[in-house]
């Protein structure tokens, strides 16, 4: 190791310590998982805690990767590894983390597998915050593809049985794009003679055949992950038939990796030999886009319509990154922050009006209007994914759209479309739990939140609020 200061290193290995702790941990002589589910949230919180710690060290104005680590892993073939954070990385691994307390919260009540479900979320996170702070190609992808064992075993416990086949499609298609990836690596390796960071990726020149293929390789390995056109098929059967909220939002989570992979990858300048390419890409993720959005306003299933409103974003950031303007980039890891925060809090408040819906044997229209609290946040956080004032969504997502009609107007066209259709979906589902005609007929029977979690989400809305005003008003300088 070439420095003593390993803060980075110990966001990946306290997820680590919060799951051999919850492994150790013991129900209760009730029953209670209540040790299990304290052990892995201070594991989270703790986390938290060193990640505003970072926020304080780096400089959130300047660009490229800060506080630097490496670490010599061989000597024959010389391979080390690089750890290193930006803003973006930071915003994407505060807002998971925060993400994953509002999981944890949603999923408290649920004595069934809570333990395997702890333990392997907290996995999850770990991998997630490698890949986030990795800055050279082998630790990139050791954490890359790490992140595929939890999230198996998850849909394993947690999927649809009789929807089976499509969680071994998703998983097959995973891990296909894993083996092109590391052949892609492999190719790279032999070709430079050796492992580099990711900031020297700029600096290679397509100039042979082999180089096309190495970037080719590279970029169908992540678009495997993204819900687009042929894969969106797939992952859309996955996550419909998951109905344990926290493993949905792990499950959703997958796509980060590879919009992220594209972030770090994407050279500043594409060739001529790319360009076409390029354009068909984005020609696909706009009919993707329309597509999903329509379904998702025709289907009545309220956890679909969550996963076309998260498919219809993650394209968006997509062809937002493609336009490689680092001022784009920043727009969207500050619309990240809230976006995550939003459709965890959403998923969560969906998963448990539907719980309460089938334990009483009724419809949900009218839910809300018996349950002030759950109908304040649930009202709060569709307005704010539909764009209104209140989160950073509102500017940032202004940024990324005008940059995106600038670059090309009909494709902008047709994804402000898509995002309307979303948006009506969304606020349709929202008037038809606050039916007040049908209040007296379901909504007094759901059990409201507690004046402890309402406090919780309160804060939570309060975070986004000041998102809104300034993306990194947490950011104290002495």
């Amino acid at each position: 190791m070439l420095n003593t200061f390993s803060i980075l290193s110990l966001i990946i290995i306290v997820p680590l310590m919060g799951m051999l702790f919850t492994l150790l941990a013991k129900e209760a002589e009730d029953g209670s998982t209540r040790n299990i589910f304290n052990v892995a949230l201070f594991s989270v919180v703790a986390n938290i805690v060193l990640i505003l710690r970072i926020f304080m060290l780096v400089d959130v104005y300047k660009p490229g990767l800060q506080l630097t680590e490496t670490y010599n892993w061989l000597e024959n073939p010389d391979i080390n590894i690089v750890f290193g954070v930006d803003v973006l990385s930071l915003m994407l691994i505060l807002a998971i983390h925060i993400a994953y307390i509002i999981g944890f919260i949603g999923v408290r009540n649920e004595v069934n597998k809570q333990k395997p479900l702890m333990v392997w979320s907290l996995l999850f996170l770990s991998m997630l915050n490698g890949l986030f702070v990795s800055a050279d190609i082998f630790s990139f992808y050791i954490f890359f593809e790490g992140a595929l064992l939890p999230l198996f075993m998850l849909l394993g416990m947690f999927g649809d049985v009789k929807r089976r086949e499509y969680i071994n499609r998703f998983l097959l298609y995973s891990m296909l794009g894993a083996i092109i990836f590391f052949i892609a690596m492999v190719a790279l390796f032999n070709h430079q003679g050796g492992m580099f960071e990711l900031q020297q990726l700029s600096k290679l020149k397509l100039t042979s055949r082999l180089e096309y293929f190495i970037w080719l390789a590279i970029f169908v390995s992540f678009l495997f992950r993204i819900p687009i056109w042929p894969f969106h098929y797939w992952i859309a059967s996955t996550n419909s038939s998951i109905r344990n909220s926290m493993v949905f939002l792990i499950s959703m989570m997958l796509p980060l990796s590879g919009l992220y992979g594209f972030v770090r990858f994407l050279p500043p300048s594409l060739p001529n030999a790319l360009y076409y390419g390029v354009m068909v890409l984005q020609i696909v993720a706009v009919i993707t886009m329309l597509f999903i959005a329509l379904i998702g306003f025709i289907n009545k299933d309220r956890q679909y319509k969550i996963f076309a409103y998260i498919t219809v974003y993650y394209i968006m950031y997509l062809l937002g990154i493609l336009t490689q303007n680092n001022v784009v980039l920043l727009n969207i890891a500050y619309s990240f922050f809230s976006f995550l925060i939003i459709i965890t809090s959403l998923e969560v408040l969906s998963a448990y009006i539907a719980k309460e819906n089938e334990r009483l044997g009724f419809f949900d229209d009218g839910v809300l209007c018996g349950c002030p609290r759950i109908a304040f946040i649930y009202s709060f956080m569709t307005l704010a994914a539909i764009g209104l004032p209140l989160s950073s969504l509102f500017l940032n997502n202004f940024l990324i759209l005008s940059n995106l009609l600038a670059v090309n107007i009909k494709m902008g066209m047709v994804m402000l479309t898509a995002l309307m259709i979303m948006s009506a979906a969304l606020l349709r589902e929202l008037f038809r739990l606050r039916d007040v005609e049908k209040c007296a007929v379901a909504g007094h029977e759901i059990a409201d939140l507690s004046k402890g979690k309402f406090v919780f989400m309160l804060f939570i809305c309060f975070i986004l609020l000041m998102s809104f005003i300034k993306p990194l008003w947490f950011v104290l300088r002495v």
